[in-house]
């Protein structure tokens, strides 16, 4: 679980649309508008965001496991290479605080993706707008490919050009539209390998309301039932273990941008699933926590 953020949250552009008494507002990233012939105005444009993240879980036998920490997000449009937008994504100020049963886990990933870069490469047309596939700065790096997709491919899908989904999103204050995807790639914590999750859910305009000096700020809600496949590895006095199962629960996240500036200002995401797993030929019941928030940086 995004262990690096699961939700990954970067700059919306958000149009206004009249439709008699009832003002309806229109949902993409900023670059969903972009002319994908003439990207080069647009080149250097970054987005910056302070992550937190926290997943927990208890297994029987062994304790409470807990990986938390934090870290600034900053990406880059580099424009389009082929049939893809290209971004740089830089992690910096990465901060951790991993243990199982009280006992502390060293995070071998946070030294090493400290301030070193990967390519993210994302469709520049039709509906399927998530992360298709990531690249290390440097060939040196390419030792971190896994720690890449870990924190890029996280609990939650993460769309470049709209922020719910493979369309803009046309709603008016308490309007509310469905989704649903299957079988998508996501990572529970760095070091494990890649489970899948399929969801079904809702977004809904809550409220927009004016703010410093007039300036609009929207709130919209997303509630989705997920269900997993999971692979879950832990580090355990030296040892790593694999921990296999299926769990259902729920995501919420409320997202909050200011509609006249067209950036979002936070998101703040739960995730409570629960199933049955395996670990060493013996099965069991858990529960497993995950919170993450995503805050722009002024």
């Amino acid at each position: 679980m995004k262990n690096i953020h699961p939700t990954f949250v970067f700059v919306f552009f958000i149009s206004l649309v009249f439709c008699g008494e009832d003002e309806k507002y229109t949902f993409a990233w900023y670059n969903a508008n972009w002319d994908s012939a003439t990207p080069e105005v647009n080149i250097g444009a970054k987005f910056i965001y302070r992550d937190s993240y926290e997943t927990s879980f208890t297994i029987p036998g062994i304790g409470f496991v807990k990986y938390s920490g934090q870290y600034v997000d900053t990406t880059e449009f580099l424009g389009v290479e082929g049939d893809f937008w290209k971004y740089k994504a830089t992690l910096t100020n990465m901060e951790s605080d991993n243990y199982v049963n009280g006992i502390a886990i060293l995070d071998q990933y946070r030294e090493a993706m400290e301030d070193n870069s990967c390519y993210l490469y994302v469709k520049s047309s039709g509906p399927d707008d998530m992360v298709n596939r990531i690249e290390p700065v440097k060939e040196e790096h390419y030792y971190l490919q896994e720690a890449f997709e870990s924190a890029y491919m996280n609990l939650s899908p993460i769309h470049f050009r709209y922020p719910f989904g493979g369309r803009g999103l046309m709603l008016k204050e308490g309007e509310a539209v469905g989704y649903t995807y299957d079988s998508i790639r996501v990572y529970i914590n760095m070091g494990s390998p890649p489970s899948t999750v399929s969801a079904t859910g809702t977004y809904k305009l809550k409220k927009v309301k004016e703010k410093w000096g007039g300036r609009k700020i929207a709130y919209v809600k997303m509630d989705e039932l997920v269900t997993f496949d999971l692979f879950i590895s832990v580090n355990f006095l030296g040892e790593k273990r694999l921990i296999t199962g299926h769990a259902t629960g729920s995501t919420e996240v409320d997202y909050k941008w200011d509609i006249d500036f067209g950036e979002i200002l936070k998101a703040y995401a739960v995730t409570n699933i629960v199933g049955d797993f395996e670990m060493d030929g013996e099965t069991f019941h858990m529960k497993i926590f995950q919170r993450n928030i995503s805050t722009k940086v002024k």
